[in-house]
């Protein structure tokens, strides 16, 4: 009702939904022009949650939306949708001038590499949809004169190990240095599908991508397309989607672009931040992420109006508490518990749809590899046997999960050696043609980004087309991000350390139209794995009551320690008028903001955690430190003695070699940096000068 009867909501519902009609009608494998159904949960949340969304003053702003449902479910369009409705209604609402409502308008925010790489190329189908509405060549439409001259564009903003960080190192990248990390992040057109084009523009020192299919609706001539992959680029651009990995928020202290990117000095900050895999958010990385949130939470505030924070997860347990702990916020899970398990209101258990099926395998009287091999092996070489094409399609691929890198290198040998020798036993028994295994990949984070990439586009290719890969070995890489339906087989070694990564591993295979197989192989010298084995169909009866809850401490003492004074920084340099670009010295003026944000930061503590009381005088502390240095810089690297921050790796290699690391504050410019790590090296041997010779020219 709302919406109806707002007309700029209206006609930005309906441009969102052809969006996303013309975005399923490019990732399809269908050939037919079936129109994409919404389902009743997508339909509930996004109706949910949209005027919130796009009306700031709405009674609802300050709740986050929690979208919980079972892996493959289609929690993605939801939101997508939602991105795409609130782009439209910011330029509709833009009083007047449409390109008013332009710049980062809503932010995506993941936690792996993985993850963040395919949402990303599902994102990018998404925004040059609307990119295409915008420009017309789509269809008519009697408001399209109203969405400006600024395009809806797209940025990934993550670590510069997955994209350059600026236009030296891209451009190096594309001319083939393979030691920098590439920004070819997107490979094809999302419409067509043709090879894109990527290339350095040197008078403007910006990397450009476009589609050179002149039959394509997204072509036009040499205008590139809104993608932005470099830091550089995106700083410059400010697109309307960014998409990044919750670690590059650590760069809210460092950069002063970033002020400028989400307008929070000036203009209009996003209104809209989505946090997929909420449960991911925990541990060591949610506790200062937790912690970054207040200053990121802040500055996106504008005339006292905060962001709209809407999550996604199929596997989480107390999620009202770690929402409270991560976000200050009440929360709403929906669909909302029921009466029957099997009915939400919102979607029923299909009993006649394809599953998934869970057997377990127990290594007792044999070793832990030869049982592995023997599994593999033989699920290998019945996935060439009497399947129709479709099963052999299916099941040709066979992911095997491993828990550590350690554990998955000596798998590779044995999928190399061991598991070829007893296909051929198999073989031989069964009276049928032996497989040969060709192609056997890794999917970990020894992989670089773009290998990643290329990695997802193997595992899609069909079993009986070339390239199409026997094996891949996978850590929890693979446990979020990775959907492509022709997956069905899985070998999971040994039982993960939580059930929710347990959940969310076995879920990537499954999500065809076929059931999903997984072979849990539990080591029975280990009495963990053991329990399982003993355990496992009440276990599996059961599998989503058993999730762990997760633990998030933003305002713990340690957590203080690593991060309250960045947290600080940031919201001073950010929105004080004055201190962007180097500290001035703290007037009295000054002094009186400070104190105005000090209390902010005390009362959110005190309201997230009342156990944690001396958060006050700890922040006092710092401003009397801030105050006696006197820097003249936030963060310079070689002028550490003049700097307020300093890099906490150096600090820790300063410590390592026995000097003093200064006053500087030791910083983070990663939230996985919780432990700085040290450098070693291995010796071939050990020499000591004063040891007498054994006779033998020996010491």
């Amino acid at each position: 009702t709302q919406i109806g009867q707002n007309p700029d909501m209206a006609e930005a519902f309906r441009l969102a939904n052809k969006a996303m009609q013309l975005q399923y009608k490019w990732n399809s494998e269908q050939q037919d022009d079936r129109p994409l159904i919404w389902r009743p949960f997508q339909l509930g949340f996004i109706l949910l949650t949209a005027v919130s969304v796009a009306d700031p003053n709405h009674h609802d702003r300050s709740i986050m939306d929690l979208l919980w449902f079972p892996t493959g479910g289609g929690k993605t369009e939801a939101y997508l949708a939602l991105i795409a409705f609130l782009s439209f209604y910011r330029r509709f609402s833009a009083n007047g001038n449409p390109d008013n409502g332009d710049g980062v308008t809503a932010v995506m925010r993941y936690t792996l590499r993985l993850l963040t790489t395919q949402q990303f190329n599902r994102a990018s189908s998404m925004i040059l949809a609307c990119e295409a509405i915008r420009r017309g060549v789509t269809g008519g439409s009697n408001r399209i004169a109203d969405l400006g001259n600024s395009p809806f564009s797209i940025g990934l903003w993550v670590g510069g190990d997955a994209t350059p960080n600026n236009f030296k190192d891209a451009m190096q990248s594309l001319q083939g240095d393979a030691g920098i990390s590439s920004p070819k992040q997107l490979a094809d057109c999302p419409s067509c599908k043709n090879r894109l084009k990527w290339y350095a523009d040197k008078k403007t020192s910006s990397i450009h991508v476009r589609c050179d299919n002149p039959e394509c609706i997204l072509h036009e001539g040499k205008t590139p397309l809104p993608v932005f992959t470099v830091d550089d680029d995106i700083y410059r651009k400010r697109p309307t989607l960014l998409i990044g990995t919750v670690d590059k928020f650590a760069q809210i202290v460092r950069k002063k672009e970033i002020n400028t990117l989400f307008s929070i000095s000036s203009g209009h900050p996003p209104d809209l931040i989505v946090q997929d895999e909420l449960h991911l958010i925990s541990g060591p990385l949610g506790t200062l992420a937790g912690l970054y949130e207040v200053a990121i939470d802040r500055m996106f505030t504008h005339e006292d109006i905060r962001p709209k924070i809407i999550g996604s997860t199929a596997t989480i347990r107390r999620a009202i508490e770690q929402v409270r702990a991560l976000f200050n916020r009440d929360a709403c899970q929906f669909p909302p518990s029921a009466i029957d398990a099997g009915d939400s209101g919102f979607a029923v258990r299909d009993s006649d749809a394809p599953g998934k099926l869970y057997t377990g395998v127990t290594t007792v009287g044999r070793s832990a590899k030869f049982t592995l091999q023997a599994v593999a092996a033989s699920l290998l070489q019945s996935a060439s046997g009497n399947l129709t094409p479709e099963g052999r399609n299916h099941y040709g691929t066979l992911v095997s999960y491993f828990n550590s890198l350690r554990e998955l290198g000596g798998a590779l040998v044995l999928m190399q050696d061991d598991v070829n020798d007893s296909i051929a036993l198999h073989a031989e028994q069964r009276d049928e043609n032996r497989r040969i295994i060709e192609l056997t990949e890794e999917l970990t984070s020894r992989r670089t980004q773009e290998e990643i990439r290329d990695m997802l586009d193997v595992m899609a290719i069909n079993a009986d087309k070339d390239g199409s890969p026997d094996v891949v070995l996978a850590t929890n890489m693979m446990s979020v991000g990775v959907d492509i339906p022709r997956l069905g087989l899985m070998i999971v070694n040994g039982q993960p350390k939580g059930i929710s990564e347990y959940i969310q591993a076995t879920g990537r295979v499954g999500r065809g139209h076929v059931p999903g197989l997984v072979v849990t192989v539990l080591n029975n010298a280990k009495p963990r794995d053991r329990s399982h084995y003993e355990s496992f169909v009440s276990g599996h009866s059961t599998l989503y009551r058993d999730v762990e809850p997760t633990s998030v401490t933003p305002f713990a003492s340690r957590a203080r320690d690593r991060a309250l004074h960045a947290v600080l920084v940031a919201l001073v340099r950010h929105l004080i008028p004055g201190m962007l670009d180097d500290p001035p010295a703290l007037s009295p003026e000054i002094m009186l903001e400070i104190e105005a944000i000090i209390d902010g930061i005390i009362a959110r503590a005190s309201w997230v955690d009342l156990e944690e009381t001396a958060v006050g005088k700890e922040l006092h502390d710092l401003l009397d430190k801030w105050e006696s240095r006197n820097p003249k810089y936030y963060w310079l690297y070689w002028k550490p003695k003049e700097s307020l921050l300093q890099d906490a790796e150096r600090a820790a290699a300063m410590r390592a070699l026995g000097r003093l690391t200064g006053s500087a504050w030791p910083t983070m410019n990663n939230l996985r940096s919780v432990e700085p790590s040290t450098r070693f090296r291995i010796a071939p041997k050990l020499k000591n000068p004063d040891a007498e010779g054994d006779g033998h020219g020996h010491k």
